[in-house]
């Protein structure tokens, strides 16, 4: 098939990536000038473990280009941004430009397929827009939601659990269905359904998980205080076939690019519709007391004042295998530490030059042992496998007080015991 896709973020650039392999001939838009120049470079802008191999491998076969305006093809795929405003609600302004301006193609699309995450109606509100503005269009609209992750991404898409088409339409299934012919996936990993219940369900997946993650950190804060072993407490739960093992960690918080904004759009929409949201707002609040949680625990391990002190930060993207900065707890938590008082001193492996305008007045170390000399406190915030690996008993010789704070369970606490650390992590003894 010949496919247009329409914005070249995470999602937008692994699905043009990835549907070039699987043997489409695929056109990128992209917008923004810097971005696309990188492209057209053969520079990947972001970090996405194997994407930068794929993009050069189908650039170089021809199945992939980028460029700055839209291009006819059978099927125009959306997948543009559509953050948070104010107020929850999507923003989805990015959305309505790409369509506008395909609205202006002589040749228009047979379908398109919204990639972007968005609130339930909006497949059928685009169908509507563009007929508004091109009576002459014949064609449909569907919703493909994205399940990939950062960090597997490309996996995801090309090994999915499950792909969804939300069509309200025969002909756009049977779009909806050829994008993905190629991968040959069973009938029972392909679902199709309504537009509406598609959106709706990308919405309801994130915010369960979300749900489990705050649930988490809300126990692994209950097992601190009871001499509870918060890993043993969830492998147990784990077991449980009914719940599984997936996404039972404590960490800092839940950030990212999906589950903070999506929850929060949900939210919105259910009290747009009359509909009480409750447990979805109360998510929303257990995660903001649990970031502010952590910065205050980083306090308490130094002796409940952190002023004028040096805070050492490993790790500031929202999860390791990223360079994502976007509702990361680093955003919330290291200012909380500089409003304290704190010198905030940090080291991302991919991450320093995008965080160093997110996180003003942080300092940036080129390594753990530069962030770590002349500490008074060492905080793990991401769980980079290379920290996992690092020479605990260097580390706290290299710090005026050796103190280390695991906000993700990383590390074995005797270990790090052994290594002359005072340590302290989330629900573990």
């Amino acid at each position: 098939m010949r496919l247009a896709v329409y914005g070249c973020g995470y999602v937008g650039l692994v699905t043009a990536a990835a549907c070039a392999r699987l043997g489409h001939r695929v056109s990128a838009v992209e917008t923004n000038p810097a971005r696309l120049a990188l492209l057209q470079g053969g520079t990947c802008p972001l970090h996405e473990p194997g994407l930068d191999a794929l993009l050069h491998e189908t650039m170089a076969s021809g199945a992939l280009d980028f460029g700055a305006t839209p291009v006819s093809a059978e099927l125009a795929i959306l997948a543009v941004g559509t953050p948070a405003l104010a107020d929850g609600a999507a923003d989805l302004r990015q959305l309505h430009a790409a369509l506008d301006a395909l609205a202006g193609l002589a040749r228009l699309p047979d379908a398109i397929m919204v990639r972007s995450t968005v609130p339930v109606g909006t497949t059928a509100a685009l169908a509507a827009r563009l007929r508004a503005r091109r009576p002459d269009w014949q064609g449909v609209a569907l919703f493909n939601p994205e399940f990939m992750r950062q960090g597997s991404a490309l996996h995801d898409f090309l090994a999915p659990e499950r792909v969804v088409i939300g069509a309200d339409e025969a002909a756009g299934a049977a779009l909806g269905r050829a994008v993905y012919a190629p991968m040959a996936l069973p009938e029972n990993r392909l679902q199709i359904c309504s537009s509406a219940s598609a959106e709706l369900m990308k919405y309801a997946a994130n915010t369960l998980l979300a749900t489990r993650l705050a649930l988490v950190n809300e126990i692994a804060g209950l097992a601190r205080f009871t001499g509870a072993d918060i890993d043993a407490v969830m492998q147990g739960v784990g077991l449980d076939s009914r719940i599984g093992p997936q996404f039972l960690r404590a960490g800092p918080g839940i950030g990212g690019s999906c589950f903070p904004k999506d929850i929060r759009a949900l939210a919105r929409q259910g009290r747009a519709a009359g509909q009480n949201m409750g447990i979805v707002d109360a998510v929303i609040a257990s995660n903001e007391a649990h970031m502010a949680r952590m910065a205050a625990l980083v306090v308490a391990h130094c002796a409940g004042n952190v002023q004028g002190q040096r805070i050492a930060v490993l790790g500031v993207t929202f999860k390791a295998g990223t360079d994502d900065l976007r509702n990361s707890p680093a955003l919330v938590i290291l200012p909380a530490l500089q409003a304290a008082g704190a010198d905030v001193v940090a080291y991302d492996p991919m991450a320093a030059d995008a965080a160093r305008s997110a996180l003003p007045g942080v300092g940036w170390a080129d390594g753990a042992e530069a962030a770590a000399r002349g500490a008074d406190a060492l905080v793990i915030l991401t769980e980079w496998p290379d920290f996992a690996r690092l020479d605990l008993a260097l580390l706290a010789g290299l710090m005026r007080h050796p103190r280390l704070v695991d906000l993700r369970n990383l590390l074995n606490p005797a270990t790090a015991r052994a290594a002359g650390f005072d340590y302290v992590s989330l629900g573990r003894p």
